[in-house]
């Protein structure tokens, strides 16, 4: 069995990037030569620290070497705490674009523990594209990687429901 982490640390990988390239964002399929997801680890940074969960400690960190907290100097907005369902419901878009590669969440998407995420997120790009949907929201689901625009054709089931019977 391979393992998949660097040698070298992920913060050292970055730091050997933006050495390399200064103040140029780092594209989200980014790898480095040594396999490592640099691009999809910044962006778990930039989601973790949005939604509240990326320890201080780690913030502290990531400031140390200059980390770029967005691509365009734009402060990434702060999930409120007391707006649970909103995180909950953030949380697992995070999670679905983490196993899927996307966010392309199917609008029948359910998450196991019974939250009906696609319906949510169906009604907020609803919402973005008839212009009610409030900025810093839609800043949100941008980090995210949600658009407004038209989604691929294909089929409307989730991914791990396509091919199986009942």
């Amino acid at each position: 069995m391979r393992d998949n982490r660097p040698a070298t640390s992920a913060l050292q990988l970055y730091r050997a990037f933006q050495h390399q390239h200064p103040r140029t964002p780092i594209p989200a399929d980014y790898v480095t030569e040594c396999g490592f997801r640099l691009g999809r680890w910044q962006d778990r940074q930039r989601i973790a620290r949005m939604l509240g969960t990326l320890p201080p400690q780690r913030i502290e960190q990531l400031d140390a070497i200059g980390f770029l907290w967005s691509d365009d100097d734009v402060p990434l907005p702060a999930v409120s705490r007391t707006d649970a369902k909103r995180r909950r419901m953030l949380t697992a878009i995070a999670a679905y674009r983490e196993e899927h590669g996307n966010a392309l969440v199917p609008a029948n998407y359910v998450t196991a523990d019974g939250e009906q995420v696609g319906q949510w997120l169906y009604r907020a790009v609803k919402k973005w594209r008839a212009d009610a949907l409030p900025d810093k929201e839609r800043r949100t689901l941008s980090v995210l990687g949600v658009s407004p625009g038209p989604r691929p054709r294909g089929p409307r089931t989730s991914a791990h429901l396509v091919g199986q019977t009942t």
